[in-house]
């Protein structure tokens, strides 16, 4: 998907943004955190995020936890038209369900339950 050359930044998600997520984001398990990888739902852009332990420890214990959803957010490095400053990304954001696996063999799955590519 090629970036058209009106799109202007915008804030806000769609239910297609975690469908399409689902579908062509691979997962990385790099122990204390995890990179999801793929084109931004929205721009197209090739993105990467991060979800570090901390933020889907449970407390007891040290694993991530699987089923969790995560909300994500265009991480691109693209500055569009109407950007707040500083901000790259185009501003769609949605949220993805951690899989049972972080070995990265499971892939991602959207809000719908749709599984996603694995890496």
């Amino acid at each position: 998907m090629s970036t058209p050359p009106s799109l202007r930044y915008q804030y806000g998600t769609d239910a297609q943004y975690a469908q399409r997520a689902a579908a062509t984001f691979t997962l990385e398990d790099f122990d204390s955190a995890l990179v999801l990888s793929g084109p931004c739902p929205r721009c197209g852009r090739q993105m990467d995020f991060m979800v570090v332990e901390e933020v889907f420890r449970d407390g007891r214990a040290a694993d991530p936890a699987p089923g969790r959803p995560v909300v994500m957010y265009c991480t691109a490095e693209t500055v569009y038209e109407g950007s707040p400053d500083g901000a790259s990304g185009c501003g769609a954001y949605w949220s993805l369900v951690l899989p049972s696996g972080t070995d990265g063999t499971d892939g991602a799955d959207g809000a719908d339950g749709t599984n996603g590519a694995a890496g």
